[in-house]
C-alpha cells in the first residue's frame, strides 16, 4: 500500500511543529523561521515528493502525478488572462504549450493573474492549488519563494539570455530556464537583407523602449537597438538609420503597427533599402508608410518583421521575418518541469531555443 504522506508526516520528518510546516508552507510566519529549519523541511518535503493538500491548504489535492500546471505572465503577472491568451506574442505558445503538457505529463494548464503582485496572500490564492508553474518573463520574488516553499516545479521562459526579475537579490539562486534570443534574430534579418544587396538600411524600434518608458521598458527592444548599431557599424558599406517611435495612448500590441506609421510616414524612406522593423506589427505599419508613398515592398523596398505572428502571416504583401521553434520551447518545458517532479530540485538548466529565418514576400523580390 502506498504511504500517505501529509503535513504531520513531514513536520515528524523535519522535527518542526505542524504549525511551523504549515506557516512555511503558506508563507504565513509571524516569526522567521530559521534557515536550518527551512532546511529541514523543505527536504522532507522533497524527500516524499510532498505537496500539500487540500483539507490542509485549500489545494485541489496531494498527489504526485501533476494534474495542474499554471501559466504567469510574469512581465505582466495582474493582465487579465483573456488578453494574455490573444497577446500575439504568446497566443501560439499557450497553444503548443498546452497541448505538449497535457499529451506527455497529463497536465492541464490555466493561464492566471495576480490580483495584487505586491501581496504574497495573492500570489498564495493564485498558485496554491498549481502542482507545476511555467512563468513568461519577469520573475517575481513571492512567486519564486512560494514555489520553493510549496516544492511546486517551476519552468521559465525568457526572451533574453538572462532572467529578468522583480525583488530578487543580485546573486539568483539556480533557476531552470528556456530561452531565446530576439537580438539574434534581428542580426538574422540583418543579415538577409545584405546578402541581398542592401547598403543603406533603417530599424523601427518598439515604443517601449527605456527613454519612453524607463520603469517598465522591455529589455528586448533595447537588446534589438544595440544589435542594430553594432550590425551597422561594424559592416564596411553599410549604413543605418534608427527610429525610435514615442509612446502611445493606446499601448495594446495591436497598435504597435499603427504607432510606427504614424511616426514614420512622415519621413523621407526612399533612401533605403531596407526597413526593419521591431516585430511584425511595426512590419505592417512600414509597409503602410512605403505604399502610401507609392513603394512597392518586395519590389522598391526589403522589409522585415519578427515574431511569425499568426496575425500578420497572411498579410498582403506577406512578411519576410525570424521567430524561435515554439514547438520546441514547449517541449524543452515538458522536459524542465519532468525532471523537477523527478528530483525535486532545480537544477539550473538553461535551454537556447533555435530560431529561423522565414522569408516571405517582402523581400522574395529582385536584389538591390
Amino acid at each position: 500500500m502506498q504511504e500517505r504522506v501529509n503535513i504531520n508526516t513531514i513536520a515528524k520528518l523535519a522535527g518542526a511543529s505542524t504549525t511551523t510546516v504549515s506557516n512555511f508552507i503558506n508563507c504565513t510566519e509571524t516569526i522567521p523561521i530559521s534557515t536550518v529549519k527551512r532546511e529541514r523541511i523543505m527536504e522532507a518535503m522533497r524527500s516524499k515528493n510532498y505537496r500539500p493538500s487540500p483539507a490542509s491548504s485549500q489545494l485541489r489535492r496531494n498527489s504526485v502525478l501533476p494534474g495542474k500546471a499554471v501559466f504567469i505572465f510574469g512581465s505582466y503577472s495582474e493582465c487579465n488572462p483573456f488578453d494574455t491568451c490573444k497577446n500575439p506574442m504568446l497566443s501560439e505558445l499557450i497553444a503548443s504549450l498546452g497541448t505538449e503538457l497535457k499529451l506527455r505529463l497529463g497536465l492541464n494548464m490555466e493561464i492566471r493573474a495576480v490580483t495584487d503582485e505586491n501581496s504574497m496572500e495573492a500570489w498564495n490564492e493564485t498558485i496554491a492549488d498549481a502542482e507545476a508553474l511555467i512563468c513568461y518573463g519577469r520573475l517575481d520574488a513571492a512567486l519564486f519563494e512560494l514555489s520553493v516553499r510549496r516544492n511546486i516545479p517551476l519552468g521559465l521562459i525568457s526572451d533574453y539570455k538572462i532572467i529578468q526579475t522583480r525583488g530578487m537579490s543580485s546573486a539568483l539562486p539556480p533557476l531552470d530556464y528556456v530561452y531565446w534570443d530576439s537580438a539574434s534574430h534581428l542580426d538574422k534579418l540583418l543579415n538577409h537583407v545584405a546578402a541581398k544587396g542592401a547598403k543603406r538600411v533603417a530599424f523601427v524600434s518598439s515604443w517601449n523602449i527605456e527613454r519612453n518608458n524607463p520603469k517598465g521598458f522591455a529589455v528586448e527592444a533595447e537588446a534589438k537597438i544595440a544589435e542594430f548599431k553594432e550590425f551597422t557599424a561594424s559592416k564596411t558599406g553599410l549604413s543605418g538609420e534608427l527610429f525610435c517611435p514615442p509612446m502611445p495612448e493606446n499601448i495594446s500590441p495591436y497598435y504597435e503597427g499603427r504607432n510606427a506609421y504614424e511616426f514614420i510616414r512622415d519621413k523621407d524612406l526612399q533612401s533605403f533599402d531596407a526597413i526593419l522593423g521591431h516585430n511584425d506589427f511595426v512590419a505592417q505599419g512600414i509597409i503602410g508608410a512605403l505604399q502610401d508613398k507609392g513603394i512597392v515592398p518586395g519590389r522598391d523596398m526589403l522589409v522585415c518583421g519578427e515574431g511569425d505572428y499568426i496575425e500578420c502571416r497572411y498579410s498582403m504583401p506577406t512578411v519576410t521575418t525570424a521567430s524561435y521553434d515554439k514547438e520546441f520551447l514547449a517541449d524543452s518545458i515538458c522536459n524542465i518541469l519532468k525532471d523537477r517532479m523527478k528530483h525535486n530540485r532545480p537544477q539550473g538548466e538553461h535551454i537556447l531555443i533555435p530560431s529561423c529565418l522565414l522569408e516571405r514576400e517582402s523581400t522574395a523580390g529582385k536584389s538591390h
